[in-house]
């Protein structure tokens, strides 16, 4: 019995740990994305980029994942 708490606590914490990491992996793609963005908005001096980035993402699914 002990030996099975010992294996579920594990696979909890294992669990746990995937979805955080999975956050962080997610959550440094977007950053990357929206600091590329925001500097081709400075850049241009408009939101142009933006609006294109959103159109793409109307046509095409898989630029926006």
């Amino acid at each position: 019995m002990d030996e099975m708490t010992g294996i579920l606590l594990l696979g909890v914490v294992t669990l746990c740990f995937g979805f955080l990491s999975g956050f962080q992996i997610s959550h440094i793609y977007y950053n990357k994305r929206l600091v590329k963005l925001v500097k081709r908005c400075i850049h241009s001096g408009t939101i142009a980029p933006i609006l294109v980035e959103i159109e793409k993402c109307k046509t095409d699914k898989s630029e926006c994942k």
